[in-house]
């Protein structure tokens, strides 16, 4: 098997986990978790999720050779309603400091969580996403997630898995559990 170094001279990869059910940013992390298994470098880059709920900050943060940003201020409103602006202006210097990060480091893997969300509620604009994954010239592998990812996104992966919900304890009236849901 080659090592490390031949594995990652390839193109960029861009995966996607999509879709209504649960686990789509657990799925991403599990590969942060592979790739560590490796001494691969990921820079991990939360939208909309806002710091000091998720129990897995504090894990990955942890990790040798992870980078986590979190920029979100939770869920977002409708455009146009109080506070979105505040949403965007988050979601704005979640992308101010990838470009920053990206600049300085090199990184195997990125995952940029919950960036199709940011994209459906207007926080991020696509055209500028899908710019940005066609400058990509390294091997690294990028991941986004995310409900209802958008065709130009689906057109420019490589993977793309929809996470499906059949059943969910939260729509028949249990609450978020820590260590399940965040």
């Amino acid at each position: 098997m080659p090592g490390n170094e031949d594995l990652l001279k390839t193109a960029p990869r861009i995966l996607i986990f999509t879709g209504d059910g649960k686990g789509k940013t657990t799925a991403a992390l599990g590969m942060v978790l592979r790739a560590c298994g490796h001494s691969m470098r990921c820079l991990v880059l939360h939208f909309i999720k806002s710091e000091g709920v998720a129990g897995e900050y504090r894990t990955l943060r942890t990790l040798p050779g992870v980078e986590v940003l979190v920029t979100g201020c939770g869920f977002a409103p409708p455009p146009g309603s109080s506070g979105w602006e505040k949403h965007r202006a988050a979601a704005r210097r979640g992308w101010e400091l990838l470009e920053e990060r990206l600049a300085a480091a090199s990184y195997d893997l990125i995952v940029l969580d919950e960036v199709l969300g940011a994209v459906k509620q207007g926080l991020i604009d696509l055209a500028e996403l899908c710019a940005w994954l066609e400058r990509r010239k390294g091997g690294e592998v990028i991941v986004l997630t995310g409900r209802d990812a958008p065709q130009a996104l689906i057109d420019r992966a490589d993977t793309v898995s929809e996470i499906k919900m059949i059943k969910h304890a939260y729509l028949q009236g249990e609450p978020a559990r820590v260590g399940v849901e965040f």
